[in-house]
């Protein structure tokens, strides 16, 4: 179950909108379909004035069933930002459709600006189309009381686990409305409103998964599918290949500044791992006025030390990783504890954003409906729990080095076994069946070297889904390579000259 929990976008927010004023409903379009929108599609959209960063922006809504399935099970609201090409002297050549990962986090308001910004060379010919993923942001913003606030950030893997599954009951027949693949029909429902022909697909972390995912419903709409950070849908990359890019990572980083040798940086870790297995201790940590007691045992280790390089390269925090395990090899233990107290701390800052930008009860709803399980929704928890502990038996340690393979694969955030006690639900399934048929049109999926929550692997498991597909590896990048120069650089490339 590899999710890439936002990192990509909040990397890049500096400032969040104060408010949101509602945006315009939007009838469905009509007439020839074309690359940008219409006059006339715009004049139907309103201003966006809570969206001062973007002041070319019009902002809309429609309504769609909550189950396409089940028309009259009622409806929910998916608001959209569309930023309109700057030379109207000519026609437009396309529009851009990017989503920043999660699940949970919203378009509009955590990357609008990123991705307007990365984007602004092709900005001429080229409309944005921001589209929050429904149950987040301007779209139905979804949450539940369990995961209300930062809270589960600071909590044992048990009472996470219990607190997700809570989560799930408190939403009730609402838990599954939010699939990828609602999701995804959501966004050609927002296409055919505007009257385009054909998108640029451009997905970030999760929404490498996503663009797969309307590529393969909606293929007659697609011009070209760029995807960074990227894994497939029905390749689950939590396991030994993520472990293997840690280390390689670990390796690379010491090589570069010379500041650390990789072999001993992987053996302080491995000690230290075996210390607190043996001598777990508590920590307090304290935010916003509030004291939290937190074990520091293996799993919180390996949770902290996987999340160094599931994000944006900080070459401080990886050598801050290598000294503090260096340091527990003499016997001190305070590095590591200042080091996990800083990562809770950053954590806690995100999941206390809300809803109106990112949804924890939305990224779960979504993780516990697509993702790939090693049990049976339709068994009681017990069996669920029995069947899963199984199946990680027969994991062996020595693929997760300088982690188990318990730990590694239950880590916050990435925890396999994160929707056992979710409510049963009979529609939870991947996205598209493996081997299903993607367009064959031209595909970029780019990977970076440091990257151990995507990494390489999966990068050529995710263009492997495709007919035909460019992978680049970007030296130096971490989750996700769109945030760098040469990164964003090799997207607009591929979107401008692409032959589509």
């Amino acid at each position: 179950m590899t999710k890439a929990r936002f990192a990509a976008a909040l990397a890049a927010v500096t400032a969040l909108a104060a408010g949101c004023a509602p945006p315009v409903p939007v009838a469905a379009g009509g007439g020839q379909a074309t690359l940008t929108a219409s006059a006339e599609a715009l004049a139907a959209l309103g201003d966006c004035p809570e969206l001062p960063g973007l002041p070319t922006a019009r902002c809309g809504q429609i309504t769609v069933p909550r189950d396409r399935a089940r028309p009259a099970g009622g409806t929910i609201t998916v608001g959209f930002a569309l930023v309109p090409h700057t030379d109207t002297s000519r026609p437009g050549l396309g529009t851009v459709v990017p989503n920043p990962g999660g699940p949970g986090g919203s378009t509009i308001d955590l990357a609008g600006k990123m991705f307007t910004d990365a984007l602004e060379p092709l900005l001429d010919r080229r409309d944005v189309l921001l589209v929050d993923t429904r149950g987040v942001g301007r779209s139905a913003a979804l949450s539940c009381p369990a995961l209300d606030g930062p809270g589960r950030v600071f909590a044992p893997l048990r009472e996470q686990r219990r607190l997700i599954g809570e989560c799930g009951r408190q939403l009730g027949d609402r838990a599954g409305d939010y699939s990828t693949t609602a999701i995804a029909d959501d966004i050609d429902a927002v296409r055919a409103t505007l009257g385009l022909s054909r998108l640029d697909l451009l997905g970030v972390s999760y929404g490498t998964y996503l663009m797969a995912t309307y590529a393969q419903r909606h293929p007659r709409h697609v011009r070209t599918v760029s995807l960074a950070g990227a894994y497939a849908v029905n390749v689950d990359t939590t396991g030994q290949v993520g472990a293997a890019a840690f280390r390689r990572a670990v390796s690379l980083v010491c090589g570069r500044t010379g500041e650390c040798s990789g072999d001993r940086v992987l053996s302080d870790l491995a000690a230290l791992m075996r210390r607190l297995r043996a001598h777990p201790e508590t920590i307090t940590v304290t935010h916003a006025g509030v004291r939290h007691r937190v074990t520091l045992d293996e799993w919180q280790m390996t949770s902290v030390a996987g999340r160094v390089y599931a994000n944006q390269p900080d070459t401080a925090a990886e050598l801050a990783l290598a000294t503090a395990a260096a340091a527990a090899r003499r016997g001190d233990l305070g590095p590591v504890r200042a080091l996990v107290r800083a990562s809770l701390l950053a954590s806690a800052e995100i999941y206390s954003y809300g809803p109106a930008v990112l949804s924890d009860a939305q990224a779960w709803a979504v993780t516990c409906h697509d993702y790939l399980r090693d049990f049976d929704y339709a068994d009681p928890v017990a069996v669920r729990t029995r069947d899963y502990n199984a199946t990680q038996a027969r994991l062996r340690d020595a693929g997760f080095a300088p982690f188990t393979a318990e730990a590694w694969v239950t880590r916050a955030d990435y925890d396999t076994g994160a929707c056992l006690s979710w409510p049963g639900d009979r529609s939870a399934r991947s996205p598209f069946a493996p081997g299903a048929a993607l367009p064959d049109v031209p595909v970029l999926v780019l990977s970076g070297d440091l990257d151990a929550n995507t990494p390489v692997e999966s990068g050529e498991a995710a263009a492997a889904q495709f007919p035909h597909a460019t992978t680049k590896v970007i030296a130096g990048a971490g989750h996700t390579p769109a945030s760098t120069p040469e990164g964003a650089g090799e997207i607009m490339r591929f979107i401008r000259d692409a032959r589509a």
